[in-house]
């Protein structure tokens, strides 16, 4: 078992002191993401150690860097959220998996926004935060390709990575955060519009390419 925050399994150690210490830790990286996801962009060390229970020294004796700290909380906030998707059943009509991938990602992009506000803010001052991200993202783009995976491999190499490139652009974090951030539609709003884009999307960037692209 991986305990985040600590490169070393010590969930069967006898020594006490190292497990005190690592439920220490556990309890700060657990106040920092539940600051986050109160809203909270960039807690301060003063709000954790109080959420936690704890005197604030104890917490540069865990973690020497904030930036240290933050990680661990969003690498936290990844395992909860982003576990084993979904089994895709390829045999499904389009139509039916491009629904169901919409409405499982709403429902995860929405309970993600006060961690995504977060990152934003504190990539540069934490790269782990910034890099992290930028894997999720990884992660995310990986998925797509299984949840299309029949249509996709239909496609010469090219038109596949040119289809891919969109599908990913339109299920993607961006495209959820956009609706909801900068068009400032409701969840059922946004949720609904973005099921009709999606579908259009995906129908022409499975095409393949057209005869003025072919001819190019």
């Amino acid at each position: 078992m991986k305990i985040v925050g600590f490169a070393v399994d010590v969930s069967r150690s006898r020594d006490e002191r190292i497990v005190r210490d690592q439920r220490v830790r556990q309890s700060l990286i657990r106040a920092t993401l539940d600051l986050i996801q109160a809203g909270d962009v960039e807690p301060t060390s003063g709000a954790i150690a109080t959420i936690a229970g704890l005197p604030s020294r104890t917490l540069f004796q865990h973690f020497i860097r904030m930036s240290d700290l933050y990680a661990a909380a969003f690498e936290l906030a990844v395992s909860r959220a982003f576990g084993p998707d979904r089994k895709v059943d390829s045999a499904a009509p389009l139509a039916s998996r491009i629904a169901l991938l919409v409405s499982d990602r709403a429902q995860l992009f929405e309970e993600w926004l006060p961690v995504w506000h977060f990152a934003e803010r504190v990539q540069r001052s934490a790269p782990a935060v910034g890099a992290g991200l930028a894997h999720l993202r990884g992660i995310l783009r990986e998925r797509i390709a299984e949840w299309f995976a029949l249509e996709l491999d239909a496609l010469d190499p090219v038109a596949r990575v040119h289809a891919l490139d969109s599908l990913d652009r339109t299920f993607g974090l961006d495209s959820w955060m956009n609706m909801r951030e900068r068009q400032r539609l409701s969840p059922m709003r946004a949720s609904r519009a973005w099921r009709f884009t999606a579908e259009a999307t995906v129908q022409q960037a499975l095409a393949g390419p057209g005869p003025s692209s072919a001819a190019a």
